[in-house]
């Protein structure tokens, strides 16, 4: 048994660029950017890299991560019978699977390399860009952790009253959003060229239906979304947030006959408990 944090890879148009470089589908950008095994500068003077390159399935992609490091290594002479420290290079590193179904990704939880969602996706951003494929095609691709919006979620159902409710969304990409609400804020933010939009709306009691449904879309995404909610029986009204509580899944290996398999399998599953979690709560 073990952990995998679940992320979500977007690949975004830039406000402006040249007409006259090629476009590719979202998908293509980042697949060929994980198989082009590119190498970063994270910060800190660490350097890492992507390699091990595999097949999973026809719509599953294997790689591996990890980062450089030169280290002293004690030793021991047997001839002149000295100890002394000789250099060598460590090459600490995790595993992760590209879901290319849902632009998805499970990454192993392992200490000293990718134990923090945020860190991890912040790493595996710089390298994924660290490629010329998002470049070339005058995009940028974006990495963040999936929320868990069941805390969120389950406020809001036994809520009294929802008097605000507010969310993010960045430029289009992702096919799996919400097309009455979120589609429309990802476009406005890409037709004025911007990075990011917050949608509020306030009133005595909101929609908890509609609320409920844009929230799970936004948690699949990435993005955040807070609400203003009246507990039941009255009371102050207080401030919640979807912001919080990276998804990091458990994966069985001995349910598996491959670890890669198993990875992806996970994913999937985490995924699609996120994003079907409002009629989990609705039973």
């Amino acid at each position: 048994m073990f952990y995998i944090h679940v992320l979500r890879i977007k690949c975004e148009l830039l406000p402006q660029g040249d007409f006259l470089r090629p476009t590719r589908e979202p998908i293509e950008i980042i697949t060929k950017s994980i198989e082009a095994k590119p190498t970063a500068n994270v910060g800190r003077g660490s350097e890492w890299h992507i390699g091990n390159i595999e097949t999973v399935t026809p719509d599953g992609l294997a790689f591996a991560m990890g980062r450089t490091m030169a280290v002293k290594s004690p030793q021991f002479d047997s001839v002149s019978h000295n100890f002394l420290e000789e250099e060598a290079m460590r090459a600490p590193f995790t595993i992760g699977v590209f879901d290319q179904r849902h632009q998805t990704c499970g990454v192993i939880r392992k200490t000293g390399v990718s134990q923090s969602s945020t860190e991890i996706a912040a790493k595996l951003q710089t390298l994924l860009n660290a490629a010329p494929y998002a470049r070339e095609s005058n995009s940028t691709i974006v990495v963040d952790p999936i929320r868990d919006p069941m805390t969120f979620l389950e406020a809001i159902r036994h809520a009294q009253a929802v008097t605000r409710f507010s969310f993010t969304a960045s430029r289009p990409n992702p096919p799996d959003v919400n097309r009455l609400i979120q589609r429309p804020a990802e476009e406005f933010t890409q037709a004025v060229g911007g990075e990011r939009t917050r949608v509020e709306v306030e009133g005595d009691d909101l929609d908890r239906e509609i609320i409920e449904e844009v929230a799970k879309a936004v948690a699949a995404v990435g993005e955040t979304a807070a609400a203003n909610v009246r507990p039941e029986g009255g009371g102050r009204t207080k401030r919640v947030h979807l912001s919080g509580n990276p998804v990091v899944e458990p994966v069985d290996v001995e349910t598996s006959n491959s670890l890669l398999g198993a990875i992806l399998g996970h994913t999937r599953e985490a995924y699609d408990r996120v994003r079907n979690s409002f009629r989990q709560i609705n039973g």
